[in-house]
């Protein structure tokens, strides 16, 4: 297992990564890709992270040319399917940061799911890439 990825009861997340923040930022982002290596759907029904006040799954669109974002209340992941949490889309929302997240810091997020299993994910504060 590298930095990147981590793996728990069928489910691996891939380059998990958290993009440095500008100074004084009270929200950031992590993203990855979810694979499930199971027969058997797997749903995501929460997720924490240390060193913030709160952490939730959050999903980005336009719509009518305004760009919202909203709370993702359960994301299924298919059997033998991947999500991806990527700039944009599907990601993980990181709110009140006890300190100011450093390139080469590691934020713990652990995924909550439905059947009450969980998956630590070591997630690496890296540097921002346009776009991230």
């Amino acid at each position: 297992m590298t930095a990147t990825t981590a793996v728990a009861e069928g489910v691996k997340a891939i380059d998990a990564y958290v993009p440095q923040s500008p100074p004084g930022a009270m929200a950031h982002a992590a993203y990855m890709r979810l694979e499930n290596t199971t027969n058997r759907l797997r749903s995501v029904i929460g997720v924490e992270a240390s060193g913030y006040g709160m952490a939730h799954l959050h999903s980005s669109e336009t719509k009518n040319g305004v760009a919202m974002m909203s709370m993702v209340h359960q994301l299924d992941i298919a059997p033998g399917q991947s999500v991806s949490l990527e700039p944009g889309g599907l990601h993980i929302m990181l709110m009140g940061p006890a300190v100011p997240a450093k390139v080469g810091d590691t934020v713990d997020l652990q995924f909550l799911f439905a059947d009450g299993e969980t998956l630590t994910v070591a997630t690496q504060v890296k540097t921002r890439q346009s776009g991230s």
